[in-house]
């Protein structure tokens, strides 16, 4: 029986006072055919309203779109003294602990605004930092949500220690991503640790061992969560082998 994909609804998002626009996601084919869209750049104008659109594949006859940001991956799980994880360990799902909800008002505020799920929210935070805010990993990513410097500054976040800017500006990356992809968090989540440049140069998951074995921790994670959200109610939709192949 073929199983579906876990998806993330797709959302027009409040940012500032302008609206945010973003356009439909396209497939890795569609993105090479138009050169340097495959990378993960964001292109941007803002129209006669005022309203800023914001799209991966900007289409030059609607709109002087210019370069607005380009972000890379976030490189793997963060390593620091207080024993952050190795991202893509198979440590069982331990959710218990004082640290496992020190940070749900922010967790909550941050899923509402980006109309994501907490669950997967907790479970980028678990797998990228193990919820250790001082967490710095090999590759320089940094904090709770484990961000590239360059990546923080684009997302707004002057302070990638700080939990709150940490957690809401991944939650913002993952919106970006969840609407580049459609939705399809096995893609979201790859994007989101190995880049959106490489997710498109090989159309799907890159073949890379960290990459699909982080895919598969935070998925681990996210529904683990779910269950718990549910109190332990087993029956759940399960993430599917596609993309994810040994």
């Amino acid at each position: 029986m073929r199983r579906s994909r876990p998806t993330l609804a797709r959302a027009v998002l409040g940012w500032a006072a302008a609206a945010l626009v973003l356009a439909s996601p396209v497939d890795a084919a569609s993105a090479s055919r138009r050169g340097s869209a495959g990378r993960n750049n964001y292109y941007r104008y803002v129209d006669g309203a005022g309203t800023i659109h914001v799209t991966n594949i900007p289409d030059r006859q609607r709109g002087a779109w210019s370069l607005w940001k380009s972000l890379p991956g976030s490189g793997g799980g963060g390593k620091s003294p207080g024993g952050a994880r190795v991202a893509g360990d198979e440590t069982p799902v331990a959710l218990g602990g004082e640290r496992f909800h020190r940070y749900d008002s922010i967790i909550r505020g941050a899923a509402s605004r980006y109309q994501l799920p907490e669950s997967l929210v907790r479970a980028v935070i678990h797998t990228e930092s193990n919820y250790q805010p001082r967490a710095v990993s090999r590759a320089g990513a940094m904090g709770l949500m484990q961000l590239m410097p360059r990546t923080a500054r684009s997302l707004g976040v002057k302070d990638a220690f700080d939990p709150a800017q940490s957690i809401h500006g991944g939650a913002r990356y993952l919106r970006l991503l969840a609407n580049r992809y459609g939705g399809d968090m096995v893609l979201v989540l790859a994007a989101y640790n190995a880049g959106a440049g490489n997710v498109e140069k090989y159309g799907g998951v890159p073949p890379f061992e960290e990459t699909r074995a982080y895919v598969r921790s935070v998925l681990r994670r996210f529904y683990a969560y779910e269950r718990q959200a549910q109190g332990g109610a087993a029956q759940l939709r399960r993430a599917p082998a596609r993309h994810l192949a040994e």
